[in-house]
């Protein structure tokens, strides 16, 4: 898909202006874990028992994956131009410290739980890169559709 620049107020007036839609369940879900990992930290005792010698370094993992979901709930908001692309780095930013944390503390259990999460980054980075949403709102720019060749009449 081809896109065009506008102006913030023809961006303004387009029906897809502004935090809704998918964007919007994402970002409810978003606040909802941000909020579940500071809580979860509070069980320490858990970590203990899921991660043995190695919690300390789960505990700060937990902390960093919490904050990595910052810029999106910041700057979706905000409709800040650098959200597509700073949220896309950050969430990748989660991944790689997740296949880190269970390669150095030999928890090849998180095996699924990084799988999930690929896929997961992989099909949101996708969607904030062509969501007309997203490129509307944070890009200020619209869709053109693609021009069809005349038809030709046969001879």
């Amino acid at each position: 898909m081809d896109w065009k620049d506008v102006s913030l107020e023809e961006a303004q007036q387009n029906k897809y202006y502004g935090l809704g839609g998918w964007l919007l369940v994402f970002y409810v879900f978003a606040v909802i874990a941000f909020l579940a990992t500071f809580l979860n930290l509070a069980n320490v005792d858990e970590f203990k028992h899921l991660y043995g010698d190695a919690y300390g370094i789960m505990l700060v993992v937990s902390i960093l994956q919490g904050l990595l979901l910052l810029p999106f709930i910041i700057l979706a908001p905000k409709k800040s131009p650098l959200m597509p692309k700073a949220t896309i780095s950050a969430y990748w930013f989660s991944i790689a410290l997740t296949a880190i944390s269970g390669i150095t503390t030999n928890h090849y259990t998180m095996l699924p739980q990084l799988l999930v999460g690929v896929i997961f980054v992989a099909l949101f980075s996708w969607y904030l890169r062509k969501s007309k949403r997203v490129n509307v709102t944070y890009l200020n720019r619209v869709a053109v559709e693609a021009k069809t060749a005349p038809e030709t009449p046969n001879e």
